[in-house]
C-alpha cells in the first residue's frame, strides 16, 4: 500500500524497504539505494514545495542520513538477512516469522530516531502555504487510495490482493503450483484486512500530522517543544491511539506471520532453497554497498 504521508515515505525510500518479498534483482537494489537521497528529496518536495533554502538544508540532511545508514544500518540489515537464510531452508513457525518482523521494525525505528533532528528542523520551517499544499496532496492521494482499495466489491478486493501477493511471492520462491496458490488464496480469504479501517487510520494520521506541523509552526523557536510534538506523532504513527485499531493492527501482524509460515511450509525444498539463495545475494549486495 502507498505510504500514509511524505515523511514516512521518504524514510522508507531512504532505508530501502526491508520487506524481503518486495526486493527485486540485486542490481535494482543497488540502483535504488544509491538514488535514495534524491528520491526521498523528490518525494518531500512533491508534498511540500520546498524553498531554495529548505532544499539546500534538506538535501544535506538526507545525504548525511544516507551515509549514516550506509555505515551503520546496512551491516545490520545484512546480518538480519543472514539470520533469515539459516531459517528458510527448513520449516518455520509463525513465532519465527514474527521475530523477523520485530527485528526489522526495530531497525526501522533506529532510522527514525536518527532522522529526527532533520525533520524537526524542516517542520519548524514550513509555511502555512506549504502545509496547505501537503493537505491537497493528501486529498489527491486519498482519492487514489479509495479507488484502489475501497471502491471494489469484496470479491474483486480479494482478487486484487491475491494478484499482488502472488507476483511478490513468485519473485521470491519461483512459480507456485496450484496447491500452493490455494494456500495463498485461503490466507487472503481468512484475512481480517478491512480497507475501511485502514482508510480511517490513514486519514487520522494525516490530520494528526497537519495539526502537529501547525503547532510547531506557531512556535518556531521552541525546539524542545517541536521535538516533543514530533516524537509524540511518531509514537502515534507506530501505535494508533485508538485501542480498537491497535487490536486490529496486531491481528493483521499475527495473521501475516501465520500466513507467511503456512505458505513457506507449503513450498518445496527447492523453492525454499531458492529463497535462501536470493537472500544471500541481497546480503552480499548490502555488504558491498556498505563498503563503498
Amino acid at each position: 500500500m502507498p505510504a500514509l504521508f511524505p515523511l514516512r515515505k521518504a524514510l522508507c525510500i531512504a532505508i530501502l524497504a526491508m520487506g524481503v518479498l518486495l526486493l527485486q534483482a540485486c542490481s535494482t537494489v543497488r540502483l535504488a539505494y544509491n538514488q535514495a537521497p534524491h528520491l526521498a528529496y523528490w518525494q518531500l518536495n512533491s508534498y511540500l514545495n520546498l524553498s531554495e533554502t529548505q532544499t539546500e538544508r534538506v538535501r544535506g540532511e538526507l545525504g548525511d542520513l544516507h551515509q549514516w545508514h550506509r555505515d551503520t544500518m546496512l551491516p545490520c540489515h545484512a546480518e538480519l538477512l543472514q539470520k533469515m537464510q539459516l531459517q528458510l531452508p527448513a520449516l518455520i513457525s509463525p513465532e519465527q516469522a514474527c521475530r523477523i518482523y520485530d527485528d526489522a521494525r526495530t531497525q526501522f525505528e533506529k532510522v527514525l530516531a536518527q532522522a529526527e533532528p532533520g525533520f524537526v528542523w524542516l517542520a519548524s520551517q514550513l509555511s502555512e502555504a506549504q502545509i496547505r499544499n501537503l493537505e491537497r496532496k493528501q486529498a489527491d492521494s486519498n482519492a487514489d487510495w479509495k479507488m484502489e482499495w475501497l471502491e471494489l466489491t469484496p470479491a474483486k478486493l480479494r482478487e486484487q490482493r491475491y494478484k499482488k501477493l502472488l507476483s511478490r511471492v513468485e519473485g521470491f520462491y519461483g512459480t507456485l503450483e496450484d496447491p500452493q496458490k490455494a494456500v495463498l488464496r485461503a490466507s487472503i480469504a481468512q484475512s481480517s484486512f478491512d480497507p475501511r479501517l485502514a482508510y480511517g487510520e490513514r486519514v487520522r494520521r494525516q490530520k494528526d500530522l497537519v495539526q502537529v506541523l501547525r503547532s510547531i509552526s506557531a512556535d518556531r523557536g521552541n525546539t524542545a517543544q517541536s521535538r516533543a510534538l514530533l516524537q509524540a506523532f511518531v509514537a502515534r504513527m507506530m501505535a494508533s491511539p485508538d485501542p480498537a485499531y491497535q487490536r486490529y493492527a496486531q491481528t493483521l501482524v499475527d495473521e501475516g506471520c501465520e500466513g507467511f509460515a503456512r505458505l513457506h511450509n507449503a513450498m518445496t525444498p527447492g523453492q525454499r532453497q531458492r529463497a535462501a539463495q536470493s537472500l544471500k545475494g541481497y546480503e552480499q549486495d548490502f555488504l558491498k554497498l556498505a563498503a563503498r
